[in-house]
């Protein structure tokens, strides 16, 4: 009784807050592929990060599974149009450490780090536009102390914008025939 309990108060409770754990999609769309994005930035490998991840997010959040490029019902393709980098603030004075250490290399930083990428959905099933979004864009902010690098930021922007992208494709589509109904069908 009390693990029912538990699973009836998760339940309200992700769905309060907007969280849903998997997107049903259309029935005709089993399958998909990614062909690899491409890199319109200078930096090294992030096609292949951001293409990686954002299939790793495709299988965590709907039933789809991956197959090849002409067998697949749902082909995704698209760029990564810009990485900004900003520093937000650089601690240079001795007044501004504040774990009392006089070493100017222990002075932290916070930088912001801003992905954009231009994605499109092809049902090919149906042979229509299923989702395309131009300029959809993340951002981390980053504290960089000791331990703490650009690249963990970067890492952390490819996954958070892998599920933007994710959340953004696939959130309109019902979860059953009550939402269907509630939603005006």
């Amino acid at each position: 009784m009390n693990k029912l309990i538990a699973c009836a108060c998760l339940v309200v409770g992700l769905a309060g807050c907007g969280y849903r754990a998997r997107f049903d999609l259309p029935p005709h769309i089993h399958t998909f592929t990614v062909a690899t994005f491409t890199n319109r930035t200078l930096e090294r490998n992030l096609d292949f990060e951001f293409t990686q991840a954002l299939i790793r997010e495709i299988h965590a959040t709907t039933r789809l599974r991956v197959a090849p490029p002409g067998a697949a019902d749902l082909a995704i393709s698209g760029e990564i149009d810009e990485l900004a980098r900003a520093m937000l603030r650089r601690k240079t004075h001795e007044r501004d450490m504040e774990d009392g250490s006089d070493d100017p290399r222990d002075l932290p930083s916070e930088m912001r780090h801003r992905l954009y990428v231009n994605v499109a959905m092809l049902d090919r099933k149906k042979n229509v536009l299923f989702f395309e979004g131009k300029r959809i864009t993340r951002r981390v902010e980053m504290r960089l102390n000791r331990g703490e690098t650009p690249r963990m930021a970067r890492d952390e922007l490819v996954r958070e914008l892998a599920r933007r992208v994710v959340s953004l494709a696939f959130e309109r589509w019902p979860t059953g025939p009550m939402e269907a109904n509630a939603r005006g069908g």
